[in-house]
């Protein structure tokens, strides 16, 4: 990282976080889409039903991710605000103690920035995940009817 201030370090924070979630919210569609994919291709009669929900599903991650993307608009648009009006301060002393805040508390936004980063990662690793599993012959799920085991009850003998 180069040298940075705290408002640029807590705006990419901001910014991978919202690309995390539109990057979960996208993985859940895709999972989902999967989802009533194969229960339409096993029951015919329920395609308009499946296809309704997939429609529904689309819309409203649609939805979520818009707010997800103004939310992070508005943090960043607040974040850059406080940074101007402080950046405006000319008194020795503000300046001397903006300075001091920003040295202690950098190492702190610089994890917080790497934390960021790994849970973008993580996000990425999912989505990936949920693209590809099923998509060979081995990973299909298969449903294995298992016999319920009988319960032994101990007995106590008499002494």
């Amino acid at each position: 990282m180069t040298t940075q201030t705290l408002s640029s370090v807590a705006v990419h924070v901001v910014g991978q976080y919202n690309e995390a979630g539109k990057t979960l919210v996208s993985a859940y569609r895709t999972g989902a889409h999967r989802m009533l994919g194969g229960v339409a291709s096993r029951f015919a009669r329920v395609q308009k039903a499946t296809d309704f929900l997939a429609n529904r599903l689309d819309i409203d991650t649609s939805r979520v991710v818009n707010v997800m993307d103004r939310v992070a608009a508005a943090s960043t648009n607040g974040i850059e605000a406080v940074a101007g009006r402080s950046a405006q301060i000319e008194s020795p002393v503000a300046t001397s103690v903006m300075n001091t805040v920003t040295a202690l508390n950098m190492p702190v936004y610089t994890l917080s920035a790497q934390i960021a980063d790994k849970v973008v990662e993580g996000a990425k690793a999912i989505e990936v995940r949920v693209g590809t599993v099923g998509t060979d012959a081995d990973d299909v799920v298969r449903t294995v009817k298992a016999k319920a085991k009988t319960v032994r009850r101990a007995v106590r003998k008499a002494a």
